[in-house]
């Protein structure tokens, strides 16, 4: 009989500015409030050595490393998945809010092998209300799901960059990234 193993996870969470800092520490609070914790929460800073310092001194429950990549989010991204040593690696934004079951859902994807990447749904907060001009199928160019978009799970060309995760050895596969 075949025993069902979970697969293990690295949530990476990449950052560049202390003008994020609220953001940031909601977002790793988010993380640690998973109904499914990931195995390791790897921070990375994007060349910036005051917060890479700040963090230190804050948090300790998560990995904060130096990007050792080119400037960006993608040298970001790589590091982290340079450093991640579990089955899946899943990427969020440093301002946003992952839901309580956000890798619980992802992982549930990848119960399916021929599955390589599961990405999930993004909504905007915004801080003074949605613009009157601004529709839904608009909420792409701000890097969300948009109107139009799947609600159940299917294939996509794209996941949206904020939410999505990648089984690490198609990462490892492909090398450098240029991740959105």
């Amino acid at each position: 009989m075949t025993t069902f193993r979970r697969p293990t996870v690295t949530v990476v969470i990449c950052t560049y500015t202390e003008d994020r800092w609220a953001n940031l520490l909601d977002v790793i609070e988010s993380v640690r409030a998973q109904t499914v914790s990931p195995q390791e929460v790897l921070l990375v800073i994007d060349h910036n050595i005051d917060l890479y310092e700040r963090l230190l001194s804050v948090v300790d429950d998560v990995t904060v490393v130096q990007n050792t990549g080119p400037q960006g989010l993608s040298g970001a991204r790589n590091t982290g998945v340079g450093l991640a040593d579990t089955d899946i690696v899943a990427f969020l934004d440093d301002d946003a809010e992952a839901a309580p079951n956000w890798l619980e859902l992802l992982l549930a994807m990848y119960d399916d092998p021929d599955v390589l990447a599961v990405g999930g749904r993004v909504e905007p907060i915004w801080e003074t209300g949605r613009p009157g001009y601004f529709g839904e199928e608009l909420d792409w160019i701000v890097g969300c799901s948009h109107l139009g978009m799947p609600r159940v799970a299917c294939e996509v060309r794209n996941v949206i960059g904020a939410n999505m995760s990648f089984r690490l050895e198609v990462l490892r596969q492909v090398g450098v990234l240029t991740l959105p």
